[in-house]
């Protein structure tokens, strides 16, 4: 089973309360019964020819596709697909702002930019974070129109994702309260743009 990727990468999972909760260094790792029965099994699975589903090699972005029926992501959009994002984005105009909200009624910001991409024929992941790694990271003042942008706290997590338009200015769904519209690009936490 593969994990998606925002639970690899998100620190928050373990407990900053709890010292027993948190992960020892390699040298203090002792080991207990579980973890030597897990080693003992993964070895066997090794020498049988197979390997947990964990350490097999990740596929590359066109297998999955072909596997899936998926469209590549990890590409250079031509300035139609842009466009029709764009449009997409913009024909939502005034909709509410709702946590969790991929549409037809309310979307959340990065409910907008799957739905906007969507209508184009890319296919993104659900959550800002994981959006951010789904094409090639650029810096601000080398975005581009229909590039993503993306905000991040202070460890590097996205927590904001919105569709550049140029000029300085952005469509986004922003925040509770807001409803989806064009607006200049908020510089606060502003770590740059993702080129999909």
């Amino acid at each position: 089973m593969r994990l998606p990727r925002h639970h690899e990468q998100t620190r928050a999972c373990r407990s900053t309360t709890d010292p027993g909760r948190q992960a020892a260094p390699a040298q203090s790792r002792r080991r207990t019964p579980r973890a030597l029965a897990v080693a003992v099994l993964a070895a066997t699975a090794l020498v049988a020819g197979g390997a947990p589903a964990l350490a097999q090699p990740a596929p590359t972005a066109p297998a999955v596709a072909a596997e899936s029926g998926a469209e590549r992501i990890h590409q250079a959009l031509s300035a139609s697909a842009i466009e029709k994002a764009i449009s997409a984005a913009e024909s939502q105009k005034g909709k509410p702002y709702a946590w969790g909200g991929t549409g037809p009624d309310s979307f959340d910001c990065s409910g907008l930019v799957q739905y906007s991409f969507k209508q184009a024929g890319v296919s993104l992941p659900r959550i800002a974070h994981d959006q951010v790694n789904s094409g090639t990271r650029v810096t601000y003042a080398n975005a581009e129109r229909g590039d993503v942008l993306y905000w991040t706290d202070g460890g590097g997590y996205a927590y904001h994702v919105a569709i550049y338009l140029g000029g300085g200015r952005m469509i986004d769904a922003p925040s509770s309260g807001g409803t989806i519209s064009e607006r200049d690009v908020t510089r606060h936490n502003l770590a740059g743009a993702v080129r999909l």
